[in-house]
């Protein structure tokens, strides 16, 4: 067999030479076994932690800045690599290439990856990649930090204002409540709220929240339930017309066992139902009302 050379740099090619106009060391460098960007930017929301390529935030997994940036790296430079099971990916940040802003935060960082062929030793490539990262505020953040953004209401009333402990307490549970959720997910959360003559309002940042709330009141009182809507725009990009739901919940202003006077009788409150109030005299006679009976009414309640 007469001597081959290698097209590029002249050296002599054997047998195990992986083309035959190649040495191994050109073959590689003409066909790498993968090709990055030589930068790549992200954006990191300065509050979360949560990460951005374009538009769509994603919350971390882990709050600390150099945990972000491997999860960011693996799910935005390698994740085509990754998914390819004939190639092995490792990859590294070298922590002496950071670039720290005049608040201290990391500008940049350059990423190491190194990769092989699994099975074959001789396949392998390694590359740098300068990882610049954007601090800002993500939009949930931003309201977050406004104050004013919401979706949907929640008005929690009574019928006047013997009742209001009852609203402070009802407000407690629901902080409590509602800071479980936003520590799970920071697109729930009460951005403002407003005192009323009877009750408050609670301005939602979500549709979700709202639904939330209601569920969790429901199951320890009981109240009437009214919803409503209001158009406040249009998203022409989906062609439809968006709005700003409310709930109005009006606690009921008597218990199990109350004596109502109605009528000139005593009636003891005998069973609450979902939507029926059953009530008793001393003549064992029974009265069922709805919810409304108990605002419309002007009734005297002897607790």
């Amino acid at each position: 067999m007469p001597n081959r050379f290698c097209a590029i740099c002249g050296k002599s090619l054997n047998e195990d030479s992986p083309h035959f106009g190649m040495c191994l060391k050109c073959y590689l460098e003409e066909n790498p076994l993968f090709e990055l960007p030589k930068t790549f930017s992200v954006n990191v929301c300065i509050d979360c932690g949560s990460y951005s390529k374009k538009n769509v935030w994603i919350e971390p997994t882990k709050d600390d800045l150099f945990s972000v940036l491997h999860e960011i790296i693996q799910k935005f430079l390698l994740k085509s690599l990754l998914k390819n099971e004939q190639v092995e990916i490792l990859f590294s940040t070298n922590e002496d290439s950071i670039v720290y802003s005049s608040t201290g935060l990391i500008r940049s960082v350059e990423v190491v990856v190194m990769g092989r062929l699994k099975g074959s030793i001789n396949i392998h490539h390694q590359q740098e990649v300068k990882l610049n990262v954007n601090h800002m505020l993500c939009r949930n953040c931003s309201n977050l930090r406004g104050g004013t953004y919401f979706i949907s209401i929640i008005q929690l009333r009574v019928k006047d204002e013997s009742q209001l402990e009852l609203v402070e307490k009802i407000l407690i549970e629901i902080n409590k409540y509602v800071k479980n959720i936003f520590d799970k997910d920071h697109r729930q959360y009460i951005s403002k709220i407003e005192d009323q003559k009877y009750g408050v309002d609670l301005y939602l940042s979500t549709n979700e929240l709202m639904n939330h709330i209601t569920k969790f009141l429901k199951v320890k009182y009981h109240f009437l339930l009214k919803r409503s809507k209001k158009l406040v725009g249009r998203d022409n990009q989906k062609g439809k017309n968006l709005y700003r739901l409310k709930v109005l919940i009006k606690f009921l202003p008597v218990a199990h066992n109350d004596i109502i006077l109605i009528d000139n009788q005593d009636f003891i409150v005998e069973n609450i139902t979902k939507n029926k109030i059953i009530l008793k005299n001393k003549n064992n006679i029974k009265l069922i009302k709805d919810y409304s009976y108990f605002f419309n009414e002007n009734i005297i309640i002897k607790k």
